[in-house]
């Protein structure tokens, strides 16, 4: 059987849904004309977004998780790419506290709140400063990464990956454009990501804690006092694809297997004016090790996809044959009101051949109600 679950988003805030079986379709109830975010990003439509680059790692601990991240324009953090990988390199956990070596053109300020410090990029106009955060540490340490890594994602308007990626970047080494990689520090593992893309407001002012946790002092923003009237979305799901883990900017997931291959398909919604098309189906062939297309060149790589009476534009991404790992993206993009709506499988070659008509079906049968 199906899943329908209603999901009422209000301005900035995500409330709980109930939910109730039925055979045919599957439906959520979205804010029509607002963003649909997680409590954890209040302010993610606040400000006109603007193009932004993060770098960011998790050094984990015990009973804590420590979280460095570094957040601001692109050129400028680019900048200091190759200083943060060493600084990061250069930190050990002492006495359950961390332990770096500064770097020259850094200075350190004693930290506030819940940060243990700030360091700051000296002569930097808008400042470029990294925070260092501890928050408990799970029971499970790819858990705990996996949500943290997607939170930050989503800080930047990205949509999240699954726990597949977390292990293949044990095999990854330190580059500006690899998203998601490991550094070793003596026996320590720490994970790093370096993610561009766009974000609202304030990059600095981001809650730091993970999915589902309240963030930052007095709660999450407010809403509107006259919420616009909620919309619908109802699909008709494949046979043999199982619901996964979905909320948030999730409106939906499920997980597609077959024999010892898994695949994810996630439907989520972002601000359109923050995601422009093209600006978009670069960042999917980037993540499948693609080079970038122009406008020119994008009606020769996708088709048009009708649902009812919006329509989609349709990619599908083959990684290099000698990408490790070598996956695939399914993506349609359309865009409603003032909402971009990404469909997307993400998993390996084999599956994406297999499961792409089905795909495309699927993303035909969305409608709104």
């Amino acid at each position: 059987m199906k899943q329908i679950c209603l999901v009422t988003l209000i301005a900035f805030l995500s409330l709980t849904a109930g939910c109730r079986k039925q055979e045919e379709i599957t439906s959520y109830t979205v804010s029509k004309g607002a963003s649909s975010q997680s409590s954890a990003l209040p302010d993610m439509t606040a400000a006109p977004a603007k193009p932004t680059r993060m770098l960011a790692a998790i050094v984990p601990g015990s009973p804590q998780n420590w979280f460095f991240k570094m957040t601001g324009e692109p050129d400028q953090v680019k900048a200091e790419f190759d200083t943060f990988i060493q600084f990061m390199k250069s930190v050990t956990i002492s006495n359950d506290k961390p332990e770096w070596k500064l770097p020259d053109n850094w200075t350190q300020e004693p930290g506030s709140s819940m940060r243990f410090a700030t360091l700051k990029v000296k002569d930097t106009d808008p400042a470029v400063e990294l925070s260092v955060i501890p928050l408990p540490a799970g029971s499970d340490q790819t858990e705990d990464l996996l949500s943290n890594i997607n939170r930050w994602r989503g800080q930047v308007g990205l949509d999240s990956i699954s726990a597949e990626e977390i292990k293949a970047a044990a095999d990854r080494s330190p580059a500006l454009d690899t998203e998601l990689f490991t550094l070793k520090s003596g026996e320590q593992t720490i994970s790093v990501v370096s993610l561009n893309g766009m974000m609202a407001g304030n990059p600095m002012s981001r809650a730091p804690f993970a999915s589902g946790m309240m963030g930052g002092p007095g709660g999450p923003a407010a809403g509107p006092a006259n919420p616009p009237a909620a919309a619908q979305i109802k699909y008709e799901t494949p046979a043999g694809w199982k619901p996964g883990r979905s909320g948030g900017m999730r409106k939906a997931a499920f997980n597609i297997t077959s024999g010892d291959e898994t695949a994810e398909v996630t439907i989520i919604d972002l601000t359109g004016e923050s995601n422009p098309l093209l600006l978009n189906i670069n960042r999917w062939r980037s993540q499948v090790k693609l080079k970038d297309i122009t406008e020119a060149e994008l009606p020769q790589q996708s088709e048009q996809l009708q649902l009812g009476d919006l329509e989609a534009t349709y990619v599908k991404l083959i990684g290099p044959k000698d990408a490790k790992p070598r996956i695939a993206i399914l993506g349609a993009i359309f865009y409603r009101d003032n909402l971009a709506w990404f469909v997307k499988f993400t998993g390996p070659v084999k599956l994406a051949e297999q499961e792409q008509e089905r795909f495309k079906q699927f993303v035909q049968s969305i409608r709104f109600e």
